[in-house]
């Protein structure tokens, strides 16, 4: 059992006792619900002095015990939510960058092995050389190349294997020897690269750098010797702010972190707020932890990374902490317009909902027709009696039937919106991840055709007019040696300037070779003159992927000797394996590891054309059918919203692709929008409707004429039919619970069953079948009335679906009608009462004659 403790009236659990004054939503409602405390307690004194008959004490104090359970829930919830986002954005920062970091492993190996590199080293022996200065221009230039197409490294340092540099990047290096112990490490290492993070000699100008080396050796064999130590270092600080920069919201002052193996701070969205070197506490086992830092109180979460391919990184945290004060700032009622009857419903029959919140709505609706019931019988009794002040009676009642009806809408208003935020929960926030995921994965794709393009034998092999089967056989062997370390393609090939294709990388697909690529992206490749541009197929079936549908990147490759295009490189990604891949590593999971289930994702093209899917009913190159506004979303740009796809409830989040760094951004000439769709299973969309209680007036009475020959009639709903019967006639609704069902009689009859009342027993009829009402609404009352009036009791029960009002008409205005007739040839419907039903203009008041319905249905 909780320890509550008391919080401005209402009963808190502990755990939320120093959060909820933060948030403003659930303090809102409380704020609110007091005031109608207030109300309540002087409708209670009022009503000792109207003599209503009502126990608003017991109103007021069910509608009490539902507010306490109600903000428990609505504060609980405000904190999972925040709790929920925390921890997603501290796993996204320290997975995002791990996943990063795969690739620059990746990167050091393969330009450890770069020939020019390897033939630098072997033909320079001193910097007296006299091709010395040219060799190391050359090789310089190299480098600008690749750090301009891998726009993740700020320098590329070669030394000897005794440290000497050689050649980097940056001018103003004095350094020409390194101590560093990286290159010990790289010198005696087994292992496929070096990851190093703290301070190197060869970059001075910062405390610490993120540096990969490896060792470079005289051929690719695995004895051979080593002739140099190369170094790759990583834009940490800058791939750390664009992460941030994706994450953080600043409205709640919030603060992510990466942190060491220590818990000291690296990497910080705001080194002013949280410094650099900080060490902070780890929360990793609990679901968030209240710390204190710097004098200021912070809900605090860290998540070690999950890794990618095996590949954990130098053993890093993601670390979130929000000032406790701002935490909820931004915690808002969404604007999202769907039917409130609908999310009712949701509540009630969707996934993910507890029983004790599902009771809430239930209790309130409970309380408010009980209220409801109490209102119009006591309207009833006020007509009877002659003894007491009958207009301030009614007015009391009717002032108890405004509060009550203020009252549940509150906890409806509450409860609705506590919804939709559990429905939509982090649906942008996946998809955001999904479509970052990709925008940077084929980032890496438009790098690697570039720089492979530079690759030296692939220039000067290609500017031979003819090329021998030798010089083919070259070029697959170079071409296989890249997609063994890249095996995110299934093959890379090169064509020649007339887009002959004269090798391949996968002897599997040798019979390309000898044949023309007449599609257009490889005529436009051989047309690029400028090493920073590449070409990509659209997403469609190429016979270089089995007739399935993929990217395919290519770059130009320039000749040795000139300036001329001498051929082009094409690398086929392997986008169905690669894509899913994506998105399944986006998708929320159990603890387990398992997916949830009802979650999958989908990534389209802007014409709503199926790039992949983790869901096997929307295949590749199919048309995701739903709105069009999904795909009206600009660069960056998000959305969630609640959809109904093939019979089902959603809760659906989607983001359009914005790039990463330079890729498909104002300075790639590249366009292609991708949309992320992320789907999220609520429940089946045929779930029974359940239509809000308010939908009617709340029952009280009212003065419709002023006349000398005013008739009362209560008044109620059948379906929709507005129908009422003569004050004199009834004299009482009880809840439908008292009936009790026979169990001879079929569905179809309109005997349902009986009630004791005072002590007589009383026929329950369903008269829907006689006055042509086929709604299927559940009823809530029995009405009671004496159909041989006062002479003697006679009683009949009435099912009713709700009660309206006692209102007062001229007899002028009602109006005898002798054509409804039932079984037995008597009148259902006495008269027609020339006043409309205000919700429905048209729809006018029906009489029922009580009498002919007791004799004809009772024998």
């Amino acid at each position: 059992m909780s320890i509550k403790q008391n919080h401005k009236g209402i009963q808190i659990q502990k755990e939320l006792f120093k959060f909820i004054k933060y948030m403003d939503s659930v303090e809102n409602y409380r704020e609110e619900l007091m005031a109608l405390t207030s109300s309540w307690d002087n409708l209670t004194i009022m009503g000792q002095l109207g003599h209503t008959n009502i126990d608003m004490e017991s109103t007021k104090n069910s509608f009490a015990k539902l507010t306490e359970e109600l903000l428990n829930h609505l504060a609980m919830e405000t904190l999972k939510k925040i709790v929920r986002e925390m921890t997603a954005k501290a796993q996204i920062s320290v997975d995002m960058v791990i996943r990063n970091l795969f690739e620059r492993t990746a990167d050091i190996g393969f330009l450890a092995t770069d020939d020019d590199i390897r033939y630098f080293l072997q033909n320079t022996k001193s910097k007296y050389d006299t091709t010395y200065e040219k060799n190391v221009t050359y090789l310089k230039n190299r480098f600008e190349e690749y750090v301009k197409k891998y726009s993740v490294y700020f320098d590329i340092i070669l030394m000897d294997t005794k440290g000497n540099i050689l050649v980097n990047l940056i001018d103003n290096l004095e350094l020409k020897q390194s101590k560093d112990e990286v290159v010990n490490l790289v010198l005696n290492t087994s292992d496929d690269y070096v990851e190093t993070y703290k301070y190197h000699d060869f970059t001075p100008q910062y405390k610490k750098t993120l540096v990969y080396s490896y060792k470079v050796t005289q051929t690719n064999e695995p004895d051979s010797p080593i002739i140099g130590v190369l170094s790759l270092c990583f834009r940490f600080t800058d791939e750390m702010k664009g992460i941030f920069q994706n994450l953080i919201n600043p409205s709640t002052q919030e603060s992510l972190t990466i942190l060491d193996n220590k818990g000291s701070v690296i990497a910080s969205s705001d080194k002013y707020h949280i410094p650099l070197e900080a060490t902070l506490e780890l929360v990793l086992n609990d679901m968030y932890k209240v710390v204190s830092f710097g004098g200021r109180y912070y809900l605090s979460k860290t998540c070690s990374t999950n890794g990618y391919q095996d590949f954990m990184g130098l053993g890093w945290y993601g670390h979130i902490m929000v000032p406790i004060e701002h935490a909820f700032t931004h915690i808002q009622e969404d604007s999202l317009r769907i039917k409130e009857s609908i999310l009712q419903a949701i509540l009630q029959y969707g996934d993910g909902f507890s029983n004790e919140l599902k009771e809430i709505p239930k209790n309130a609706m409970h309380i408010q027709n009980n209220l409801n019931r109490a209102v119009w019988n006591g309207n009833i009794s006020q007509s009877k009696d002659t003894t007491v002040d009958t207009g301030f009676s009614r007015l009391l009642l009717s002032e108890v039937a405004k509060t009550g009806d203020k009252t549940k809408n509150i906890f409806n208003s509450s409860i609705i919106n506590l919804t939709k935020t559990m429905i939509l929960n982090d649906t942008v926030s996946i998809a955001s991840l999904m479509i970052d995921i990709m925008d940077r994965n084929l980032y890496e794709r438009a790098n690697d055709c570039r720089w492979w393009a530079l690759t030296s034998e692939f220039r000067t092999i290609l500017d031979n007019d003819i090329l021998m089967q030798e010089d083919k056989d070259k070029l697959c062997s170079i071409l296989a040696y890249i997609n063994e370390l890249y095996t995110v393609y299934t093959n890379l090939f090169i064509y020649d300037k007339n887009g002959v294709i004269v090798a391949v990388s996968n002897t599997d697909q040798n019979s390309i070779i000898g044949k023309s690529i007449s599609n257009s992206w490889a005529q436009n490749t051989l047309r690029l003159n400028d090493s920073s541009q590449y070409e990509v197929s659209d997403f469609e079936q190429s016979a270089l992927y089995d007739n399935r549908h993929t990217y395919i990147y290519n770059a130009s490759i320039k000749s040795a000797s000139s300036n001329k295009i001498s051929g082009g490189i094409g690398i086929v990604f392997d986008s169905e394996i690669e894509l899913k891949s994506m998105i399944l590593e986006s998708l929320p999971r159990y603890v387990t590891g398992e997916l949830k289930n009802g979650v999958f994702g989908v990534f389209t093209t802007k014409n709503k054309m199926i790039i992949s899917s983790s869901n096997d009913k929307y295949n590749v190159g199919l048309i995701l059918d739903i709105d069009d506004k999904f795909f009206n979303l600009k660069n960056g740009e998000s959305h969630s919203e609640i959809i109904t796809l093939n019979g089902k409830f959603y809760s659906l989040g989607v983001k359009c692709s914005d790039g990463y760094r330079e890729y498909k951004s104002f300075t790639d000439n590249y366009s292609n929008d991708v949309y992320s769709f992320f789907f999220s299973y609520i429940s089946e969309a045929d779930i029974p409707i359940i239509e809000n209680s308010s939908k009617y007036n709340n029952p009280q009475s009212i003065l419709l004429e002023d006349c000398d020959d005013c008739k009362e009639i209560a008044t109620f709903y059948i379906g929709k039919k507005y129908l009422g019967v003569y004050v004199e006639d009834v004299l009482e609704a009880v809840n439908i619970k008292e009936l009790e069902s026979s169990i001879v009689l079929d569905d179809n009859s309109y005997f349902k069953g009986t009630i004791i009342y005072k002590k007589t027993v009383v026929s329950v009829l369903d008269i829907k079948p006689f006055i042509k009402e086929d709604s299927k609404s559940k009823y809530k009352d029995i009405v009671i009335v004496n159909y041989e009036g006062s002479s003697q009791d006679h009683y009949i029960g009435l099912l009713v679906d709700d009660l309206d009002n006692i209102i007062d008409v001229s007899a002028k205005s009602i109006q005898p009608l002798e054509n409804h007739l039932i079984s037995g040839g008597g009148s259902l419907v006495e008269s027609i009462v020339s006043k409309e039903d205000p919700l429905n203009p048209g729809n006018l008041l029906t009489l029922l004659n009580i009498k002919k319905l007791g004799e004809d249905l009772t024998k």
